[in-house]
């Protein structure tokens, strides 16, 4: 018990917290400062280096100014194949898809029919005219009589009469005589036009009837139409540089030349030319438009041993660069140069402290892999230092820098201009009319 009440063992369990409670004060002051010193130390952080971009320089061409539009080949000549004549078909002479000259038999309808008629109407024929020698031997023979006082001037004037008669029906049988003709003429059916008939719609055996019955269509191969339309504004231009000038790329004094490409033209090389013989006489009101035309050769040999098919063919699509102007310098960037920014074209330009930006250009024609541009602000034209990104536009980021790497060979040999374009686009071509 007196331990219990010794004064030093009932202070020490006192004395010993406030030491707990000290020491773990200054192990937190301790800890926080230690914390607080190290968010206070600076931090080295490292700068993410400029993306890469790939560029290119403007390209600088004499070359003229065109509009490209769509049209479609027509044949010259599309004919109906109908029968003149009522029958019972008897004969195809051709194959389905034949190339035929004018003049070769395409069908025949049964001709025994138009013979009977015609071997009818010639009988009617010479029954008249054995008629009519009878009459002439009458006249003569009165017309002596009378003179003797033998005969009547009666019986002289009613043979005259005959004659004369015999003269209308005469002529009435010779017509009906060649109408017959026409009709067994008429049973065989030709060609009209050099060409390509189409299938047969019929064959031997079907009844056909006279002008209502489409038997087969034939067309014209060479040469061929290319029709397309053209904007008011278009025609005003194209008229008043004709009017106005002579270019042996496509103007010359009153005619008009044209460069075609099919729908296998992917480049827009343009490869086909041929000369605009059509101008419509009035705009569709409709459309605001106005039809224009060119004449393709379209050379062809049907001979079996060497054949050479056509190459145009009526329906096709056809794109049609259609020139505008004479020969300017105009600046040419590779086509994947140009980005879009909703209906606005773009390009990405590099300055000479390699800091991209951005510069909406209008595009116009396309020459090979390449597109002629002008800023759509004349007041702001390109730089001299100016590089265009080709490639790595999507790392572009305006006002931001960059670093450029010049395209390579591969890239440039990509992107030549075609050498016909590149050497000269203001000669014409060997073809030319």
């Amino acid at each position: 018990m007196n331990s219990d009440l010794d004064p030093k063992c009932s202070l020490a369990p006192m004395i010993d917290g406030p030491r707990r409670l000290l020491v773990s004060a200054v192990v937190c002051f301790l800890t926080c400062l230690c914390a607080g010193c190290a968010k206070s130390a600076p931090q080295i952080a490292t700068a993410a280096p400029a993306p890469e971009v790939m560029v290119f320089g403007f390209q600088t061409r004499m070359a003229p100014e065109y509009l490209e539009v769509t049209g479609r080949i027509n044949s010259v000549f599309v004919v109906d194949i109908r029968s003149r004549v009522s029958g019972y078909l008897s004969k195809v002479f051709f194959r389905d898809g034949q190339f035929v000259h004018k003049g070769d038999a395409l069908y025949e309808i049964d001709p025994r029919p138009s013979l009977a008629k015609l071997a009818e109407s010639k009988g009617t024929v010479e029954k008249l005219l054995g008629e009519r020698r009878f009459a002439e031997i009458q006249i003569d023979r009165y017309e002596k009589l009378i003179v003797k006082g033998a005969a009547s001037q009666q019986e002289l004037d009613s043979y005259r009469a005959k004659l004369e008669e015999n003269t209308g029906s005469l002529a009435s049988a010779r017509a009906q005589q060649d109408f017959n003709q026409l009709n067994l003429d008429f049973c065989t059916i030709v060609s009209p036009i050099d060409g390509q008939v189409s299938r047969t719609q019929f064959q031997v055996g079907n009844l056909i009837n006279q002008d209502q019955t489409t038997l087969t269509t034939v067309v014209s191969i060479d040469p061929v139409f290319v029709y397309f339309n053209v904007d008011e504004p278009t025609l005003l231009q194209v008229l008043k540089t004709m009017r106005a000038t002579s270019h042996p790329s496509g103007l010359t004094a009153g005619k008009l030349f044209i460069d075609v490409g099919l729908v296998d033209d992917l480049e827009r090389v343009y490869p086909h030319r041929c000369v605009v013989d059509f101008l419509n006489n009035q705009l569709d009101t409709q459309t605001a438009t106005i039809t224009m035309r060119g004449r393709l050769d379209n050379p062809y040999d049907p001979n079996p041993d060497h054949p050479k098919p056509p190459l145009f063919r009526s329906g096709m699509f056809a794109r049609v660069r259609l020139p505008l102007g004479q020969s300017a310098q105009r600046l040419l960037v590779p086509e994947p140069a140009i980005a879009s920014n909703q209906d606005r074209k773009i390009l990405w330009l590099v300055d000479a402290e390699n800091v991209v930006s951005t510069r909406e250009v209008l595009v116009g024609q396309k020459i090979g892999t390449w597109i002629t541009v002008q800023p759509t602000d004349p007041s702001k034209p390109f730089g001299t230092s100016d590089r265009v990104v080709v490639r790595g536009l999507q790392r572009c980021r305006e006002g931001k820098p960059v670093t450029p790497r010049l395209a390579s060979d591969e890239i440039v040999l990509l992107n030549t201009l075609p050498a016909g374009e590149a050497a000269s686009p203001d000669a014409a071509r060997p073809d030319d009319p």
